[in-house]
């Protein structure tokens, strides 16, 4: 068997065996507590398939954060065993102060550079010299548990969940170990396509509703059949041929995205059988508070799929629509925006180019906050964890990784939060 690319395997191993004879010898009511985004979904689902499959008695809680009030809330429940996945590593110190037995599946840095604290085991990359941030996402590392039971075909989840968390371009470190395992397995195959035969809808539908690359110009459904039939390709055709991928290439060369058109495409074992529209569908289950059909499309429910796939298309034509609108203001380091709920994290992304975006929604007296950087600007020292861990000092709180984070602050300091962050964006990029 091939060997994880881990640092420290000797206490990585330690640590898992504990997990699994922790879960083996459960014989009460286990609560899976995971994050509200297509990574926490993915990581639930996992760990739901796999305690389903030994019989175990198991519901779900999906969280937006794991704030003080909520770990207290759990604490007041019966439950024999929590698992928290996709956090919880952040906040290990309190749900260890409320005396849980818990195990913690994490890729978020953690509070607590320890695998056991009290009655909690915390796996989290973070410890054994791997970077959570784009070698593997929460799924991830609920699917190394899952694998220990050999239930290897909840790798195709495990990839679903890092494209849905941004950590595949490219696969690297244990990402791409999961990724060759499912091939391995003859779960997945990965081809060379355009990015438009990843949805298995009509190639106009295809082409509006992707915003990974948007295309400004071509922003109503009208245009984009225009443009095809002057192409010679039938607006209404699912997957095109190799001679109309080329001409198609050729008419996007002016927009200067063909880098983005052509990709890798995961085709799995799954009715949604595409990795990448599998993970946009969840994103908008979540982006439209529908998590609970997120979960049952990753269980194969049929009426689930039909909802997502619809819920998809709305959740594309509002996102398309506040794209239109958008008014992006710039300052010196950093571009932003008043948005939203549900939209600012991914609008931000997608405006992206030589400056950090962030995204706000007002709700009641606070604004959230989504930040989004590029690649290239992590590579230029960017580090939007740590830009955001600012709004502490302005009623709040934030986090998450160097490319993508958020936080929470009181609405009457928006002037203040916004003139620190573009000073601690503009020192990152400095160095």
């Amino acid at each position: 068997m091939d060997i994880l690319p881990i640092e420290d395997i000797s206490k990585f191993n330690q640590i898992t065996g504990k997990i699994k004879e922790k879960i083996e010898n459960c014989d009460g009511l286990i609560r899976i507590v995971t994050h509200h985004d297509p990574d926490g979904l993915t990581a639930g689902s996992i760990m739901l398939k796999t305690l389903l499959r030994l019989n175990k008695n198991v519901h779900m809680t999906i969280l937006e954060h794991l704030s003080k009030e909520s770990v207290e809330e759990l604490s007041k429940e019966s439950d024999k065993m929590f698992i928290f996945c996709d956090l919880g590593s952040g906040q290990i110190n309190l749900v260890n102060k409320l005396q849980f037995n818990a195990v913690i599946l994490d890729h978020h840095p953690p509070e607590v550079a320890e695998t056991e604290i009290g009655n909690i085991l915390q796996l989290n990359p973070h410890l054994f010299g791997a970077n959570g941030a784009k070698e593997i996402s929460a799924s991830g590392v609920c699917y190394l548990i899952a694998r220990l039971f050999e239930y290897y075909d909840l790798a195709t989840v495990a990839v679903v969940g890092a494209i849905g968390d941004m950590q595949h371009l490219p696969f690297i470190g244990l990402n791409k170990y999961i990724l060759n395992e499912a091939r391995k397995y003859r779960y997945l195959s990965v081809i060379k396509d355009i990015v438009y035969n990843c949805y298995n809808l009509p190639i106009s539908s295809s082409i509006y509703y992707s915003t990974q690359p948007y295309i400004r110009e071509l922003d109503s459904i009208d245009k984009i059949k225009e443009m095809l039939e002057e192409l010679g390709i039938n607006p209404e055709k699912k997957g095109i041929t190799v001679a109309e991928k080329e001409n198609l290439l050729e008419y996007f060369k002016s927009f200067n995205k063909n880098d983005e058109l052509i990709a890798d495409r995961y085709e799995i074992n799954h009715k949604l059988n595409d990795a990448f529209y599998l993970s946009e569908v969840l994103n908008a289950c979540v982006r439209k508070e529908m998590t609970s059909v997120g979960i049952g499309i990753l269980l194969g429910d049929d009426e689930c799929i039909r909802q997502g796939e619809n819920l998809y298309k709305e959740y594309k034509d509002e996102l398309i629509e506040e794209l239109k609108n958008v008014n992006l203001t710039s300052m010196e380091n950093i571009e932003y925006f008043i948005g939203e709920k549900g939209k600012t994290g991914i609008i931000s992304a997608l405006m992206v180019k030589d400056k950090p975006v962030l995204g706000f929604n007002e709700q009641g007296e606070i604004y959230k906050v989504s930040s989004r950087g590029s690649k290239e600007l992590v590579e230029c020292g960017l580090n939007l964890s740590e830009a955001m861990a600012v709004s502490k000092e302005f009623g709040g709180d934030g986090g998450g990784h160097n490319i993508a984070s958020g936080a929470a602050i009181q609405k009457n300091y928006l002037n203040e939060f916004l003139e620190k962050v573009n000073e601690i964006v503009g020192e990152q990029l400095k160095k």
